[in-house]
């Protein structure tokens, strides 16, 4: 699982309700996709070649799981309403 299908999966499982139907969101991802898969890390672009050699390594796949549970923990924790009702009381209070 790579960066980008990382964090195409937490949007569409919590902020789906951005996009008008899955078909749009996958159109949005397609070209942040284009860009990991000619992505090399001896790129002539900087980015490029810095994106690879962080996201397109043995290491990263290991880790792409832990990665995904704590980002996906994140989402669901700020946009929790019970959450979010604690901040914006905690906020009034000061």
């Amino acid at each position: 699982m790579n960066l980008i299908k990382i964090f195409q999966r937490i949007y569409l499982e919590q902020f789906g309700w951005a996009f008008e139907d899955e078909m749009s969101m996958t159109r949005t991802f397609n070209d942040l996709d284009n860009f990991h898969n000619r992505a090399l890390p001896d790129s002539e672009n900087k980015i490029e070649a810095i994106y690879a050699k962080l996201f397109k390594n043995n290491l990263f796949y290991l880790l792409a799981p832990i990665l995904f549970l704590y980002l996906k923990y994140l989402a669901t924790k700020f946009t929790h309403p019970e959450f979010l009702n604690r901040l914006v009381e905690k906020e009034m209070e000061e």
